[in-house]
Order: structure tokens, then sequence, then C-alpha cells
């Protein structure tokens, strides 16, 4: 089986040492962090003051850094300004960026882009990974795949299920790609539909735990690669407005994905 992540728009607005702390109490193998600003909740931004502790906090743990999030491909300049964001990453230990086409509605440039990204991430040893974002300018499998091919570039496609169900695709999205493009896979449920008006707050916001919706994520997860690390991405504002601390979730979304996971 895959090592698992706790990726951190899970714990929403929570410090990157309390996600690797979270991560560990709960049996995590791996962590995301935001490294790159600005983060969809502020103190999820890892900066250079954090080094220390999550240094001490990874050895200690055993847990590893594995995605740095996240990297527009906006223009030249902004890749330029990525380096320390990427530098940061990469002195914790970090694997892989993530990328994604959220603004740029031109794909042959952002193919260029993509391409000049994965040069820069190299020099930091640094593996890319790139992500379809159903609200983005690349919101498919299908599209991702054909945004890599054109880069040129070892780019691999980060697959998560909220993404595929709220582009409008199924299983035969992810039939069709290579499965040695995935390298990266992100697990998460929701209601099979629902008003576009509340895409942005549900992806943000209120994601549902494994088992707590409609997703096919039994079907999904036997068509996807597992000699990938699998992360579970389920922000849940309700859970922490409720007063569940950070840890309290973690350890409940770990609970969900075993349980999927059991299915298998």
């Amino acid at each position: 089986m895959p090592q698992l992540s706790l990726d951190c728009l899970t714990l929403t607005d929570t410090s990157p040492p309390e996600v690797i702390r979270s991560a560990a109490a709960a049996g995590f193998d791996l962590v995301s962090l935001w490294v790159q600003p600005p983060p969809m909740y502020p103190a999820a931004q890892t900066t250079a003051d954090h080094i220390g502790e999550c240094t001490a906090l990874l050895a200690d743990t055993g847990v590893k850094l594995w995605s740095l999030e996240v990297f527009d491909l906006v223009s030249e300049q902004a890749l330029e300004s990525y380096r320390p964001a990427l530098e940061l990453g990469a002195r914790l230990g970090g694997k892989a960026a993530l990328t994604y086409q959220l603004t740029n509605p031109d794909h042959g440039h952002a193919a260029d882009l993509l391409a000049a990204f994965a040069e820069i991430a190299g020099e930091y040893g640094l593996a890319v990974n790139f992500e379809p974002v159903a609200m983005g300018k690349a919101a498919t499998l299908s599209q991702a795949r054909d945004l890599v091919r054109a880069s040129g570039a070892d780019v691999g496609i980060m697959f998560d299920a909220w993404h595929l169900v709220r582009s409008g695709c199924g299983i035969d999205e992810i039939r069709a790609i290579e499965p040695e493009l995935i390298r990266y896979v992100q697990i998460n449920d929701g209601l099979a539909s629902i008003p576009e008006d509340q895409m942005i707050p549900e992806s943000i916001g209120e994601r549902l735990y494994p088992g707590e919706g409609e997703f096919p994520l039994v079907e999904f997860l036997r068509a996807l690669p597992r000699d990938v690390p699998w992360g579970i991405e389920t922000p849940s504002l309700r859970r922490t407005q409720a007063g569940m601390r950070a840890g309290e979730q973690a350890r409940a979304a770990m609970a969900a994905l075993q349980a999927l996971i059991d299915t298998l």
C-alpha cells in the first residue's frame, strides 16, 4: 500500500509545526506544507521562522515532507519569484513542488512555463506535479496530460477526487491516462453534484471525509497507482468551528482514510 499523507489544507488555519505534530500523532507517513504565499489560510504559511522547529519535528517524528504547495503558472517573472519558496521547501526535505494553471488562459504559454518551472525546481532537487483544478484553465486529467506532453518536461500529474468529480469527469477519465503519469493521489468525498456557486467554498472549506459522501472512491482508487503517495485533503471548517482541534481532525481523517483502504 502507498505511503499516506496528511495534506495541510485538511487542517485549514493550522501552523506548519502543528500540521507535522498532528500527522505524526495520527499515524501519517507524510505531510504537505504551504510554502508559496498566499496560503488558503494565514496560519498555514511556512516561513523561514518555521525552519528550525519543523526540521526538528520531522527528524523526531519520522514524518516526511512530500508536496510543496502551490505554484501558479502565471509568467516568467512569477517563476523566478518562486525560488525562495522552493529553496525553503527543499531545505525541509520536500520532494515535489505542486503547480497548476489556475489563471493563465494561454495553454501554449502555460506549457512553456511548466517546462521552465520543472527546470527551476530541479535546481533544488525537486520533482514537479501538475494538478488539474476544476475552477482553473486546465481542469481535467486529459487537459493536464496534454499540457505535460506539450511542455516536454518530466512532470507528473496529481489526481484529486474532488477536482475530477467537480470538473464533470469520472472513472473513464482516469482510465484514459497513462498510469505512470499519475504521481500523487488526493482523496476526499462529496455529494455527487452541487450548485456551481458552492464549488469554491466547498473546495477550500468543506470537503467530506471518505465515506461521508457519494464519490465512487473505491472504483477510483482501484484504477489508480499504489506506488505513489496517497494524501487526504478534506478541509472541514464545521469541525473547527465546533471546537475540534487539529490533532483530533487528523485522527478522524486517518480513520476515514484507513476504512476506505480496508475495502480495497
